[in-house]
């Protein structure tokens, strides 16, 4: 026990020499609101897919390490749900139909973010943050519904769910997605009266998220905005 306290007081030594404060520690949730950008090139086509936006959540901490005077280092564990749905509708004399579609991936990330952060006023603390993250996906599933009506009745139908990572096969049905993502991170926000955290940010997907039996002819990336509450210790 001494001397692992020891040397996480030789750790913090050394960074301490110019930075402002020591290591830090917080807490992070919020709320996500997130896309899957498509694209499909197949048979001599380039079309997009018209997937639009999901709600969803993300928590976890971070660790704020300092490097000099405003700079420090804060890499994190994030649990993050992301997604998108489809809708495809038409309606006519007579009759109309809705079909909703929604992906719902969850993922754990490591964020690894260079952060610059600066007094604007007493007790108001600017942060900016932009990294790399790194996401492995831990389940979620693809939900559907249909909805029609037509002559004056109308009707709905539940899809069975069916898991969003993994590629399908003759006995099961999947949503032909890699679990591995990776992307950067782009934010900033504001820390009140040194505990409290309030921010914004953007994390947009690199990695093609489909399988390689369908990687040739369709890409889909993540892309997420995300509005963060905090507390640091």
């Amino acid at each position: 026990m001494c001397a692992s306290v020891s040397y996480a007081q030789s750790f913090r030594d050394m960074f301490r020499s110019d930075a402002k404060g020591g290591i830090e520690y917080g807490v992070r949730a919020g709320l996500n609101i997130s896309d899957i950008a498509g694209k499909y090139t197949g048979e001599g086509m380039s079309v997009k897919i018209d997937n639009k936006s999901l709600a969803g959540f993300h928590v976890g901490g971070v660790v704020a390490i300092p490097i000099t005077n405003g700079f420090y280092v804060q890499p994190g564990l994030m649990f993050s749900s992301k997604g998108a749905r489809t809708v495809d509708k038409e309606s006519g004399e007579g009759y109309s139909y809705k079909d909703v579609t929604k992906m719902f991936p969850v993922y754990m990330e490591i964020p690894v973010l260079a952060s610059f952060r600066a007094d604007i006023v007493d007790d108001v603390k600017l942060h900016v943050n932009v990294g790399p993250y790194f996401g492995v996906g831990l389940g979620g599933n693809i939900t559907g519904k249909y909805e029609w009506t037509e002559d004056g009745e109308s009707g709905s139908e539940k899809y069975d769910p069916y898991p969003f990572f993994g590629k399908s096969d003759e006995n099961k049905m999947r949503g032909n997605m890699k679990r591995f993502d990776f992307g950067l991170s782009f934010g900033a926000g504001v820390a009140l009266w040194e505990h409290y955290y309030v921010g914004i940010k953007y994390d947009l997907g690199l990695v093609n998220m489909a399988t390689k039996e369908i990687s040739n002819y369709v890409k889909m990336h993540n892309g997420t905005f995300a509005i963060t509450l905090g507390y640091n210790f």
